[in-house]
């Protein structure tokens, strides 16, 4: 071995970040909140508290499955506490019991009503649906925004409500069953293909996109960043935009495209809208009418308007027009943007 050189490419031991001579490392929880207060601009002490609310129980009473009113005083005569929400039609919280409570009536288990997220329910309502359209729900499952589009409609639209994996697709079914939506026709491919498969064919869609999942996610047990990282936040915007790019096309023109995030990444928002609007020169974002209404005033302090600049990155102005809504005891963090077919 004597006169052997030695390498001197072997790979080094990072150095730790000195800060005030003490050693520090950066830890995924670390990156997270920087990241998050950069992007909502807070101070990084207030990223966990925010993210880490308890929330409060949500129901959408169905139409679908029988009256609403009739439901309302069976839950009422059982000591449900219903607080009205005015902005969103048979749609309450349910100030004194937990969701596994509530899930474990009869009432829940016959489909009388939905267990679901405001922001989720403000989605739908953004969408808008209208009787006779033809309707795509490109990433459905588990069910909630199909059912609640299937409940404006009174079952009366060419609802379909697509899946990428069987498993999902498979409760989807229970869920559409249990929930009366019998206007809904389920399937199982992947959304990418859609724009070629339906093109110019859809009045509505409703891209809820497959995402990083930021919206509560110190809601997620001990470990709750296990799931999240950069890259897949770049591997989802990478989907997405696939994704909006087939939705956009399979609609009619003056049709309507809802896409929609549980997460606060520009990466996976603005960025992905821009991206389709530099590529469809038809493609306009349009106003949310609704965070604008009177019933809606208590809320507004949760919304945010979509950002056009950020680490590094410009978006186009017009996303502005759509909406971040912040973590919250009513509503999960979320993103929405409107966009109309010219």
């Amino acid at each position: 071995m004597r006169g052997k050189k030695l390498r001197s490419n072997f790979k080094r031991k990072r150095a730790p970040f000195k800060e005030n001579n003490a050693e520090k490392f950066y830890t995924k929880d670390d990156i997270f909140i920087s990241r998050i207060a950069s992007i909502l601009r807070i101070p990084k002490k207030e990223v966990t508290p925010l993210f880490s609310q308890r929330t409060r129980t949500t129901i959408r009473l169905n139409s679908l499955k029988g009256s609403v009113d009739k439901t309302y005083q069976s839950l009422k005569k059982k000591g449900y506490e219903l607080e009205e929400i005015a902005w969103a039609p048979n749609t309450y919280f349910v100030n004194n019991k937990d969701k596994a409570e509530v899930s474990q009536t009869d009432e829940y288990r016959e489909g009388f009503f939905y267990i679901q997220n405001l922001s989720s329910i403000l989605d739908t309502l953004v969408l808008d649906p209208k009787p006779n359209e033809s309707i795509l729900d490109m990433c459905a499952a588990p069910g909630s925004k199909t059912t609640h589009i299937a409940d404006i409609v009174k079952n009366r639209g060419n609802i379909l409500a697509n899946e990428l994996e069987i498993n999902r697709t498979n409760s989807l079914r229970n869920v559409i069953e249990q929930f009366g939506a019998s206007s809904v026709k389920v399937t199982l491919s992947d959304g990418r293909e859609f724009g070629k498969k339906y093109p110019d064919y859809f009045d509505r869609v409703l891209l809820d996109a497959p995402c990083s999942g930021e919206g509560m996610i110190y809601m997620r047990g001990m470990k709750p960043l296990r799931f999240w990282s950069i890259k897949k936040v770049k591997g989802s915007s990478t989907l997405q935009k696939e994704l909006i790019d087939s939705a956009f096309k399979t609609l009619k023109t003056g049709g309507t495209l809802v896409y929609s995030t549980c997460t606060l990444e520009p990466e996976e928002n603005e960025g992905v809208v821009t991206h389709l609007l530099d590529k469809h020169k038809n493609a306009r974002v349009a106003d949310i009418e609704l965070v604008n209404s009177e019933g809606f005033k208590k809320f507004k302090h949760l919304v945010l308007p979509g950002i056009t600049h950020w680490s590094g990155n410009t978006y186009d102005p017009s996303v502005r027009k759509s909406i971040r809504i912040l973590p919250s005891p009513e509503m999960m963090g979320f993103y929405i943007a409107k966009i109309v077919k010219e």
